[in-house]
């Protein structure tokens, strides 16, 4: 196949009335006749469109695909208020906003089947679109890459890593978190929320770290991934609107709509990925397992995972 280099149009839509800025990706005229099928794509925490969720979609537009890539609300060129705050509820919002735009895309070029829009989701937001999508059924299939349910994250850590936290330690959070909100209505630093590094220094890493935040931070602190607004920050207090949420308590929703669920072999986080499958059921559900790849190298090490993510969306879409 012949690949055209595919310049994505700047696009807008609302969720929630914030605005969510977009690169829209039409396939040209080479690629393959998808019939109109579309695909949004959400970005990790800490992340923005023009990094690994740009990739992706850019990678399948080039199979055809109209693909849609965004930035959530509070992040990059998105609107929102605070800057940086991590809202698992606002980041389904924007899934399900994605969803919409594309369905008003029925008239000119690219024109969108609405009856064929696909989701898929990387990192966090591998826990935010099958989240969205449980109750959104106009996505009609669900794909995610190094999936993470950043409720689960608030509350235990990564799991099985030097990165597990005790219940007393959320506990703590938390407390943490309450006191911050208090502290931004009287007033707090400059009259803003405070901000946490997401990724510390890849050239200082402390022992023990594991491989998704260390080679997290190479990824977004290096040239290998950074981008100048994805800023390395999160509001601090964001942990109080994670805690209690799951991506996953409800992944058997998703049927009988397919999901394909593609891991690394050597990612800390592939548990996530294990329990939904497992949890989702009899249904048209797959784990996919890359060898030798770890949840960061599937961000912009592609050569396995791109040919099942668009055998999986062309199946299922076209």
């Amino acid at each position: 196949m012949t690949v055209t280099i595919i310049t994505p149009r700047r696009v807008t839509f609302p969720s929630n009335g914030i605005p969510i800025a977009s690169h829209l990706y039409t396939p040209s005229p080479s690629a393959p006749d998808r019939k109109g099928a579309a695909i949004v794509v959400g970005h990790p925490m800490n992340g923005v469109k023009e990094q690994t969720a740009g990739l992706h979609a850019r990678k399948l537009a080039e199979h055809g695909f109209i693909t849609l890539a965004f930035d959530a609300a509070y992040q990059g060129e998105s609107g929102g208020e605070p800057r940086y705050l991590e809202d698992p509820a606002q980041r389904a919002e924007d899934a399900r906003a994605a969803v919409t735009y594309l369905t008003t895309l029925t008239e000119g070029e690219p024109k969108v089947d609405p009856k064929k829009i696909g989701a898929l989701g990387i990192c966090a937001s591998g826990g935010y679109i099958p989240f969205a999508a449980q109750t959104d059924l106009r996505m009609r299939a669900i794909a995610t890459v190094s999936a993470a349910c950043l409720g689960s994250v608030a509350r235990s850590g990564i799991k099985y890593t030097s990165a597990a936290i005790t219940p007393a330690t959320l506990n703590q959070n938390l407390n943490s978190a309450n006191a911050l909100r208090t502290e931004e209505a009287r007033g707090g630093v400059h009259g803003k929320p405070q901000l946490a590094p997401v990724m510390p220094d890849p050239y200082a890493l402390p022992p023990g770290l594991p491989s998704s935040s260390a080679e997290g931070a190479q990824y977004y602190r290096t040239p290998r991934g950074q981008h100048e607004r994805s800023v390395n920050m999160t509001v601090a207090r964001s942990v109080d609107l994670q805690a209690n949420y799951d991506s996953f308590a409800f992944v058997g929703m998703l049927a009988p709509r397919p999901l394909l669920m593609v891991v690394g072999e050597k990612a800390d986080t592939a548990y996530f990925s294990e329990e939904a499958v497992a949890r989702a059921g009899n249904g048209a559900v797959e784990l996919f397992v890359v060898e030798g790849k770890t949840h960061v190298g599937l961000y912009d090490g592609l050569e396995e995972s791109l040919p099942k993510l668009v055998g999986f969306f062309g199946e299922n879409l076209v």
